[in-house]
């Protein structure tokens, strides 16, 4: 190599070097404050999951049902209520479409552990408040189903649990049919303890 270039490479290089360590140096001013949300990476707690409910369904059936492969489910959340009295889990999927139409469901499960009159007592108050409740004879203990144009639950009484089932569509698209819902939550029958 030559003098010249050597000369050349070593200016490159001091030059880089001295422009790296530039930029390395802190200023009295700082940075503006960004509007982006801080990335945080959650874990399911263990009590959100204990009943074996939100751990029945796989992103591929939830794909098919709601209709869409962009399907967003959010992490199993437990249920806390009446001092730890009623315990449980709920989770959920939503479909987005590019219009902004959406179809969701959402599935709760809520373990009332011996105080069966407290669940009898919440089933009826939940039964008699809902518009158009129409009684499912024959499935569990109890159960009722309801419908409007951008909603349908599924209420069933399970020995000593409360499982509900909703779905919302908005925009084109309808939400899941009462026996759509009856189907998910009927598969959760086996997973509880």
């Amino acid at each position: 190599m030559s003098p010249k270039r050597i000369i050349a490479v070593l200016a490159a290089s001091a030059a880089l070097v001295s422009l790296a360590a530039g930029c390395s140096k802190s200023d009295e001013k700082s940075a503006p404050p960004t509007t982006r949300p801080v990335l945080t990476m959650a874990t399911t707690p263990p009590e959100a999951t204990r009943l074996g409910v939100c751990t029945s369904f796989t992103a591929k059936q939830m794909q098919e049902l709601l209709g869409s492969k962009k399907v967003g489910p959010t992490l199993p959340q437990k249920i806390d209520e009446n001092g730890g009295a009623v315990t449980g889990e709920s989770c959920s999927w939503q479909r987005t479409d590019k219009d902004g139409a959406t179809r969701s469901v959402r599935i709760e499960a809520r373990d009332y552990g011996a105080d069966q009159a407290a669940l009898d007592a919440r089933f009826d108050e939940l039964k008699s408040a809902t518009q158009g409740a129409t009684g499912l004879p024959g499935i569990q203990d109890a159960a009722f189903s309801a419908t409007s144009d951008e909603t349908s639950v599924v209420q069933i009484r399970l020995r000593q649990y409360l499982l509900t089932a909703t779905s919302r569509g908005t925009g084109k698209l309808d939400p899941l049919t009462p026996a759509e819902l009856g189907i998910l939550l009927g598969t959760t029958f086996a997973k509880l303890p």
